[in-house]
């Protein structure tokens, strides 16, 4: 077994966390766990969606505290489980190099909190978290497009309501699009403005596509992926005058 592996190190973290990630430590080393010692970053992605998409689904059914609790320990797990398995193959980061890089991000992304920038709007957070992203990558102002780091693998219609906020918020798209109206064909299954009926009637008219998909031997999330592929070239393409 690694020497270090039953070894608290200096820590940021708290004592309960630690237990945690010493249990996954031990776990994963030489001695351990037979299934948790062969396990991989990519081998574990799976379960990382997985947990997470029970953790989602506990927050959406307004479960017992304890039962949400329980499945955002089943996603911390996964946190202490990669952060275990590099440290024991040597790949420079461990639970406290993770943990100590986020809190300097975080402070350093939030100078409305954190410095003197005193308060800031919604929309001129955005617009600081752009050039902050931009100056912690190197890289020149404004030289960010406005689609860039969205990651290509996201599920796809999750990936088209980040493309369409993007292309809103640098103003690509008008603000105002989407927004009901009276000639909208969907405007009688989308309902009153209120958020509620709205998800209701836009979830309604979703899976009415998603049978329709269906009867035309159709995959609904290749179909929303390259539409949302369609639509940022456009977009961008306009923009650069092409």
């Amino acid at each position: 077994m690694d020497a270090g592996a039953d070894r608290p190190s200096q820590t940021l973290l708290s004592d309960p966390l630690r237990a945690a990630f010493d249990t996954v430590r031990r776990m994963v080393n030489e001695g351990g766990c037979a299934w948790h010692a062969v396990q991989t970053h990519e081998s574990l992605t799976k379960y990382l969606v997985e947990e997470t998409s029970e953790l989602i689904d506990a927050i959406e059914r307004e479960l017992p505290a304890d039962e949400v609790r329980g499945e955002l320990g089943d996603v911390l797990y996964q946190v202490l489980f990669h952060a275990a398995i590099a440290e024991r193959d040597g790949e420079g980061y461990d639970l406290d190099s993770v943990a100590a890089h986020l809190n300097e991000k975080l402070i350093a992304r939030h100078p409305h909190v954190f410095g003197d920038r005193g308060y800031m709007t919604v929309e001129e957070l955005h617009a600081e978290w752009e050039r902050l992203k931009e100056d912690a990558a190197g890289e020149q102002r404004g030289s960010r497009g406005p689609l860039d780091g969205i990651p290509d693998g996201m599920p796809a219609l999750a990936r088209a309501a980040k493309v369409v906020e993007r292309l809103k918020r640098a103003k690509l798209v008008h603000p105002t699009a989407g927004e009901r109206t009276p000639e909208d064909p969907l405007a009688a299954a989308i309902g009153p403005r209120e958020t509620a009926m709205a998800e209701v009637g836009i979830g309604d008219a979703m899976i009415a596509l998603v049978l329709r998909a269906n009867a035309a031997g159709v995959d609904p999330e290749r179909a929303l992926r390259l539409a949302t592929n369609r639509l940022s070239e456009r977009v961008i393409a306009n923009e650069n005058g092409v």
